[in-house]
């Protein structure tokens, strides 16, 4: 039994019971092996909670990938706001695998637990690293708390951009005089790139990008896109391809992201 859903490809919960409920589908969609979700090394991610009732006694907190009887303290922060757990920022570098947890280091007692991540380096052979996404709505929506100024979520996805660029053009055109000849009356064009997301039959990244490419502030790599319809899922969540388009400012430019300002909140 689900109270709701949680999209996000780093789930924290109040107890291991939730990550280990086989009755979730959130828990069992792996067709295979399960994997540990990869998180780059040498970043910061940050990750909002859902509003399901995240409170957080009083206490000084920190972020630990713990495997087996290994813990190593990760550099983070906590944010939280009337007893309420609303964002985490952490970052690793270098390889980890494990689970994150948020703990009390002054009682030792861990307040969340996330299901198993995998810090690593996604560099390939053409020197390409695993998209990085940061996304935030002007309101409160899929149970996410955006209000907050540095209520955004940032992070990476399993995908990388290949060059899948293409120019759509939206031409209005106008008959001039008593003959057939065509003039251009309007134009307008959009630069489309799309991804391949690699999810290995994790659905939760699939659904993630479907839910939060929809908010209105939107970022791969740095840059603001927008989503132009909804992600084309393979067989058995195993992938899933999508396409964005750039959004402009007044004078023609590609909107851009100060992530500098999203982690000095």
């Amino acid at each position: 039994m689900q109270l709701f859903w949680y999209h996000s490809p780093v789930r924290f919960y109040k107890t291991l019971e939730e990550l280990q409920d086989m009755t979730n589908p959130q828990n069992t969609q792996y067709f295979g092996e399960r994997n540990p979700y990869p998180l780059e090394i040498g970043v910061k991610h940050r990750f909002v909670l859902p509003m399901y009732g995240n409170t957080l006694p009083i206490g000084d907190y920190k972020v630990f990938l713990v495997s087996g009887t290994n813990r190593t303290e990760l550099e983070s922060s906590v944010f939280e706001k009337e007893g309420y757990l609303k964002y985490v920022t952490f970052k690793a570098d270098k390889p980890l695998t494990g689970r994150l947890e948020i703990v009390d280091i002054i009682t030792g007692r861990t307040e969340y637990y996330s299901n198993c991540v995998w810090f690593l380096d996604s560099t390939d052979a053409q020197g390409r690293k695993f998209i990085r996404v940061a996304t935030k709505h002007s309101y409160n929506r899929n149970l996410f708390e955006f209000d907050e100024e540095g209520a955004w979520i940032v992070t990476n996805l399993p995908a990388y951009c290949l060059g899948d660029i293409r120019v759509e053009a939206e031409i209005s055109n106008n008959r001039i005089g008593g003959n057939s000849t065509l003039k251009v009356k309007d134009s307008y064009i959009d630069e489309v790139v799309s991804y391949e997301f690699i999810s290995g039959g994790d659905g939760n990244i699939l659904n993630f990008i479907q839910v939060h490419a929809t908010n209105n502030q939107f970022f791969i790599d740095g840059t603001q896109r927008t989503a132009l319809e909804k992600i084309d899922r393979a067989d058995f969540a195993m992938s899933g391809k999508m396409s964005f388009t750039n959004v402009k400012d007044a004078g023609g430019l590609n909107v851009l992201l100060n992530e500098y300002e999203i982690f000095s909140k």
